[in-house]
């Protein structure tokens, strides 16, 4: 485990389009099974008693009554079942909360304590150099780590800058690059290790708070 310790743009135009008269929008009304049952009842009371309605066109008209009524219990029922489903995604995902989990990418959530950055070299590498980024991309530390070996690393951050500030709890990243005795690039694997601190619905999916965002429980890749 290695341990990194204290030692013009153009402006833009924005060409707005002629003024025109304002038009009035009418919204179509989707019709729903009352206002179908409304309309069958005031074509019956106002059918030419000379020329009552066809019979199969009436029951063709209940028909349709009928199919549209059941299109409104299955999507009732299907809503139903989908918020069963989410509810269920809720209470299984509980147990993480508290928990420390791996996902893809460069996270570094600060605490009150020293960090841990996880990664892995795809090669041994003569040479690893680390950067540490503030929320605004600045980089604010940097290390060198020397050669390290194929496989899975382990650098623990101490919280402080260049300067030897320590730096607010919050949301930082990482930049890991590698190279091998000849000077090539070594592929590098980082691993952001957030803390879980609740569980949210976001458009009907459950998913799992860290920090000020929320990641898809199915982006977890490790546990720790």
């Amino acid at each position: 485990m290695s341990t990194v310790s204290a030692t013009t743009a153009s402006p833009e135009t924005t060409v707005a389009s002629a003024a025109t008269p304002a038009q009035a929008v009418l919204k179509q009304k989707d019709l729903g099974k009352n206002d179908f049952l409304n309309l069958l009842v005031a074509q019956l009371k106002n059918q030419d008693p000379l020329k009552p309605m066809d019979s199969s066109s009436f029951i063709a008209e209940l028909a349709q009554f009928s199919q549209l009524e059941q299109s409104a219990n299955q999507v009732a029922l299907l809503q139903k079942s989908l918020d069963a489903q989410t509810a269920n995604q809720q209470y299984s995902l509980l147990p993480l909360v508290g928990r420390e989990v791996g996902t893809e990418g460069a996270v570094i959530q600060l605490g009150t304590g020293p960090a841990l950055l996880d990664y892995r070299l795809g090669q041994d590498a003569a040479s690893v150099n680390l950067s540490i980024l503030n929320a605004a991309g600045q980089v604010i530390r940097t290390g060198d780590l020397g050669p390290q070996g194929f496989g899975a690393q382990q650098v623990v951050w101490d919280g402080l800058d260049q300067n030897g500030t320590l730096m607010p709890p919050g949301t930082y990243t990482y930049a890991v690059t590698a190279l091998d005795g000849q000077g090539q690039a070594v592929p590098v694997a980082t691993t952001s290790r957030l803390t879980v601190s609740g569980v949210r619905v976001e458009g009907g999916q459950a998913k799992l708070a860290v920090g000020n965002q929320t990641i898809d429980p199915a982006s977890i890749i490790d546990f720790f």
